[in-house]
């Protein structure tokens, strides 16, 4: 019988399936013949990776105890209605810079400390805070405008929406301070504090600020002192009235011709009396400039410890060691190429 012969286009399926289980099979057999060259390797080589192993952690080891520098790290959070990113970038920028100069004097005297705190003095960061509620609309806003794009014409308006979103007007920063020394860090956050509130840009607003509410406070109290003196001439007189009614009742008629509501007089008194309990509580906290929290002091160091510096040197060794080997073999390829 002839070799039926098959229709052009169409495909083996027996022979793809075949095809496809050697290429798994193949990539298979090689990762676990890359696995078995990385576990022979060392094996082969025992001294070199022996000696780059010891010499790894006895590097790890002496960085870490002679020349690797403790550090602590302590945060605080700071809400002003005057500060924004722009201000706070500009000024821990300065900061960092007077902390890296050879000489602490420079941030002792913009800090007001002593030149042997500014010394301890490594590094300052901040960010805005955000809570987790703003967070969270925040998001739902970026998915809203990325799901109101109808084509990619308008992806570069949408992402420059995002961006001032994220970084506009955050008055909550989270301050970040890195020490040598752990007692160093409750000073600063006074001298930090400082630092922003003696800004002659906020200054001013602060000073403005509280002289306003000191005014309103006054103002407040000189109007409830009228009225209780309001209404006292009116009880005096509804009190009279009662007395001198032609019924001899105590019932009080009160005609079209009453110019005064009593029942507003007390509402109004209440009014201004809670304005002027909310204004006390600004100027005794001060809301506008406030710590909400302070840096804490940690005895146990940010910077890596002892160990996790010796383990990491000992897998940079291991590395090297590995490295090593490979170039040996690729030498000994070139030598037999002609």
């Amino acid at each position: 019988m002839e070799n039926q012969q098959k229709p052009a286009g169409e495909i083996d399926l027996a022979l793809l399936f075949a095809k496809v289980g050697d290429f798994l099979k193949n990539v298979a057999f090689g990762f676990v013949r890359f696995l078995a060259l990385i576990r022979k390797v060392p094996l082969d080589n025992r001294k070199l990776f022996v000696g780059f192993i010891a010499v790894g952690a006895v590097l790890g080891f002496s960085y870490s105890q002679f020349l690797k520098k403790k550090f602590y790290e302590s945060t605080m959070i700071l809400s002003s209605d005057y500060l924004n990113k722009r201000i706070v970038d500009s000024s821990i920028d300065n900061l960092n810079l007077l902390a890296h100069e050879e000489t602490s004097k420079g941030l002792a005297k913009v800090l007001h400390v002593s030149d042997t705190l500014a010394s301890k003095i490594k590094k300052f960061e901040a960010k805005p805070f955000v809570a987790e509620m703003e967070l969270v609309q925040l998001e739902v806003l970026k998915e809203q405008l990325r799901s109101a794009q109808v084509n990619g014409k308008n992806q570069d308006v949408i992402n420059q929406v995002i961006k001032r979103i994220e970084i506009e007007n955050q008055h909550a920063f989270q301050f970040t301070v890195r020490t040598l020394s752990p007692t160093a860090i409750r000073p600063l956050q006074e001298a930090l504090v400082n630092y922003f509130k003696n800004n002659e840009y906020i200054k001013k607003r602060i000073q403005i600020n509280q002289e306003n509410l000191v005014a309103k406070k006054g103002k407040i109290k000189g109007e409830l002192l009228k009225l209780d003196s309001l209404k006292k001439v009116i009880y005096s007189n509804y009190k009279m009235m009662s007395e001198q009614s032609r019924q001899g009742s105590n019932n009080v008629i009160l005609s079209d011709k009453a110019v005064t509501n009593p029942i507003e007089i007390y509402t109004q008194d209440i009014a201004l009396y809670e304005q002027l309990l909310a204004i006390e509580r600004a100027i005794f906290l001060q809301p506008d400039f406030e710590v909400i929290d302070g840096f804490t002091e940690f005895d146990e160091p940010a910077s890596a410890s002892r160990m996790k510096v010796i383990a990491t040197t000992v897998l940079i060794a291991f590395a090297l060691a590995y490295g090593i080997v490979a170039l040996r073999q690729f030498d000994r390829y070139l030598s037999t190429v002609k």
